[in-house]
Parts: C-alpha cells; structure tokens; sequence
C-alpha cells in the first residue's frame, strides 16, 4: 500500500512539473510574442497574414528562445492549421 501511494505522489509531481513548465513555456511566448513581434494589418483580406508574421518571427528567434517558447508555437501551429493555414 505504501508502494502505491508514493507511485501516485511521484506520478502526480511529475504531471504538475510538465503543466507548470508548458505554462511558463505559453506565457514566456506570449509575453515575446506581443512584445516583439509586428502585427499584420486589419485591412488585409488574408486571414493567414497574422500566421505567417507569427512564424517568421518564430523562425528568427534564437535557438535558446525557440525552445523556451515552443509550447506557445504549438498552440499557435494549432491555432493557425484550424483557420486553414499552412
């Protein structure tokens, strides 16, 4: 019995250590994000505008940000390919 309980509290510690370090991942994105990178105009008709500066910027990023920011680009990959983008 006492097997299991520290089997779960490991595993449990282990799921919150992944949740927090892909919540910090998604804010630091964010954060960068809407500080650093340029918006897509709102006249243009291309609703993929927005998606491409996303990436662009991404894609400029150092490598030591890229991975400090991937949790964001995934949502945001997911976000894009439900609007049609590539």
């Amino acid at each position: 019995m006492t097997f299991l309980v520290v089997l779960l509290l490991i595993i449990g510690v282990i799921v919150v250590m992944v949740a927090a370090l892909l919540g910090l991942s998604f804010a630091a994105g964010a954060h960068l994000n809407s500080r650093e990178c340029p918006r897509a105009s709102r006249a243009g008709a291309d609703p993929c505008a927005q998606c491409n500066a996303d990436r662009d910027w991404y894609l400029a990023l150092p490598l030591w940000k890229q991975n400090i920011t991937a949790a964001w680009w995934w949502a945001n990959r997911v976000v894009c390919a439900g609007k049609g983008c590539r």
